[in-house]
């Protein structure tokens, strides 16, 4: 029964929070504006560092509420304790910011209204009240905990509790981390780019506006952007992704055989992915740059390596030598897992070295190989650091990515919700092939 009232207060602190709002006020030259904005709008402002915290707390909620749907009282308890301690952070903090953009900008509109003209730096504090719906979500959220927390009367009924929490108490770093390094900007990505937003103010939404512009506006510079930018990188993962999976390969296989020195190859082989891919890139490029690179005045050559078509060979090259280590140790494990005797029933059927490598090797290697294969792809469809050190936007955009177009339009031109929807179509992409991916392979391993 108290599982299920639990269960109820945690469903009521999903609703009433959205149904919830502050009203803030700002005086400039004894007027006085005031406005009330709803809970729902600041989740999506994007202009307070604060918000970020209501992402974290309706997540850990409904977490909470599903825990209670499933008679878990432990996480449950646990789970709407977090999302009432985060919104009570909220409520600490979101008062005490003295630049609140997306308050000022409302406020300010309110002020100009009235034909009074002022700066921001003349202006104070603003002030913050929260409705009582705010408080009614903090007690709901507390009284969850409290309802639904299980029975620590005797010493059994802790040692359990205890028990069903540690695996909580392992993963939980890591679930905080996901929510708000990757949930939380994955939903705010998704939702920019349906806006007009200058990374400042609040963002406008627009519906699909952004998408229509950069799928039918010919003439439109960020029409052009996308097609040149999305199909970079679908050459820079067609050239590079067979190359970062058979030479790690390879080289597993050349080091399975334990020539002398193996453990000293494998470390330098293994070295460049310690690296940071500035590094790389800069060392690649000051080695073969034309006028004053290393090797071209070694060997006296001639040809510019960062210029088309040889800029996309060097991108190939530096990307599967930064990256080719830590592939190369996971199919050394894989190999290592391959049982011996394997090789010598087929040495004994009369098997050559290739026969063994296509009917015991490939097959014993099958899910080390799906799973770098699909990792691997996604990992080039991201690419950013490579041609922008390499190249940039030289020889007329010839390897501008579209991550490169990203930033650029996010941060330099500011306009974010164009870079946003470049990103969701970048994801989808990405998506897609490893999905297709994905269904390839498992149709294999049926056959």
């Amino acid at each position: 029964m108290r599982t299920r009232v639990a269960a109820l207060f945690a469903a009521a602190f999903l609703v009433v929070f959205f149904l919830s709002s502050i009203t803030a006020s700002l005086t400039v030259k004894e007027i006085e504006a005031t406005a009330e904005v709803s809970m729902g709008s600041i989740v999506f402002s994007l202009s307070s560092p604060s918000v970020l915290m209501l992402p974290v707390s309706l997540f850990a909620m409904l977490l909470a509420l599903i825990s209670y749907l499933r008679n878990n009282k432990s996480a449950g308890s646990l789970f709407s304790l977090i999302a009432a301690l985060f919104f009570l952070l909220f409520m600490i903090f979101y008062t005490r910011e003295t630049a609140n953009d997306s308050l000022y900008r409302i406020l300010a509109e309110k002020i100009k209204e009235a034909g009074i003209k002022f700066r921001k730096r003349d202006v104070g504090n603003i002030d913050v009240a929260y409705s009582i719906n705010c408080f009614i979500t903090l007690a709901l959220g507390f009284l969850a905990c409290i309802i639904g927390m299980p029975n620590i009367s005797t010493q059994v009924n802790r040692r359990t509790l205890r028990k069903n929490l540690l695996p909580y108490a392992y993963v939980g770093p890591h679930i905080f981390l996901f929510v708000v390094f990757f949930i939380t900007p994955a939903i705010y990505g998704v939702y920019a780019a349906f806006t007009k937003w200058d990374m400042f103010g609040d963002p406008v939404w627009i519906g699909i506006e952004n998408f229509r512009v950069l799928f039918t506006e010919k003439g439109n510079t960020y029409y052009n952007q996308l097609r040149n930018g999305l199909l970079n990188t679908f050459k820079f993962v067609l050239y590079s992704v067979p190359f970062c999976i058979l030479v790690p390969l390879s080289l597993a296989l050349a080091l399975q055989e334990k020539p002398r020195g193996n453990k000293f190859f494998q470390a330098i082989y293994y070295l460049p992915a310690l690296m940071s891919i500035t590094t790389v890139t800069l060392a690649w490029r000051y080695m073969f740059f034309k006028s004053y690179g290393v090797m071209n005045n070694f060997f006296m050559s001639p040809y510019d390596w960062f210029t088309p078509p040889y800029s996309w060979i060097m991108l190939v090259v530096v990307t599967v030598w930064w990256v080719n280590g830590g592939t190369m140790v996971i199919y050394q494990s894989a190999l290592a897992s391959i049982p011996i005797e394997q090789y010598e029933a087929g040495s004994v059927d009369g098997a050559n070295s290739w026969q063994k490598f296509i009917y015991i090797t490939l097959p014993g290697m099958r899910y080390p190989l799906m799973y770098t294969l699909i990792t691997t792809v996604i990992a080039q469809f991201n690419i950013y650091g490579q041609p922008l050190i390499l190249t940039g936007y030289s020889n007329q955009e010839a390897n501008a990515v579209l991550l490169m177009y990203v930033y650029d339009n996010a941060v330099r031109n500011q306009v974010a919700g164009i870079s946003s929807a470049m990103a969701l179509i970048l994801g989808m992409c990405i998506m897609l092939v490893s999905f297709f991916q994905m269904r390839v392979l498992r149709r294999q391993e049926i056959h």
